[in-house]
């Protein structure tokens, strides 16, 4: 028996409403999950070892950059409603320190799709997987420019909102030196973690 044409119209809509639905969690909650590892873990660390005033504002391996890499390079554009969702979460929840104006968010949540788009322009094509070292030092290097453009996206906005240049500036480096540290540890991490399951995938 032939199914309506109305009918599995439906049932495309509803599969794609939850695979979205499905990716926003998993993006969110990667996002707000790095961002307690890097407030509760990494913070606490840096403080411990070296107590500046600039920290104070930066984590300089900032796990949630890596979550925005990723999430961008695996899905593009539909990466950008999960990461917002996710840094509104640890924004609300107070995780990233609750000091910045909501719309501090927006470069963060846009960088990485925004990086990507750069070197697309560019003629660097992108492939699933990282299984190429030319295309993991691609990554890497797309994860620093989109640092780049989310400090500098930070600055622009906390300089508007009123802080002096000489009091933001500073953090520019913080931040470019966070997220770049940040997206490699994270990256390095998922790809250690592929080598081992296919080992032992192997194995079996």
């Amino acid at each position: 028996m032939a199914i309506p044409k109305q009918q599995t119209k439906i049932r495309t809509i509803f599969d794609y409403l939850v695979t979205e639905i499905e990716l926003t969690i998993v993006i969110a909650l990667g996002y707000a999950g790095t961002m307690v590892i890097v407030t509760y873990g990494v913070k606490v660390l840096q403080s411990s070892l070296y107590d500046h005033p600039l920290l104070a504002f930066t984590s300089l391996v900032f796990l949630p950059h890596g979550i925005r890499i990723l999430a961008a390079f695996l899905v593009g554009a539909r990466s950008i409603i999960p990461l917002m969702i996710g840094a509104l979460i640890t924004s609300s929840s107070g995780l990233d320190g609750g000091t910045y104006p909501l719309v501090s968010l927006i470069p963060g949540v846009t960088c990485g799709y925004l990086a990507f788009k750069v070197f697309e322009l560019a003629g660097f094509e992108f492939k699933p997987g990282f299984a190429s070292l030319r295309q993991w030092r691609g990554i890497v290097l797309v994860s620093f420019v989109a640092a780049l453009l989310n400090g500098l996206g930070i600055v622009v906005i906390l300089v508007l909102s009123g802080l002096d240049e000489s009091e933001v500036l500073p953090r520019l480096f913080g931040y470019v030196v966070g997220d770049t540290l940040g997206a490699f540890v994270l990256l390095w991490g998922f790809m250690r973690l592929a080598r081992l399951y296919r080992i032992k995938t192997k194995a079996q």
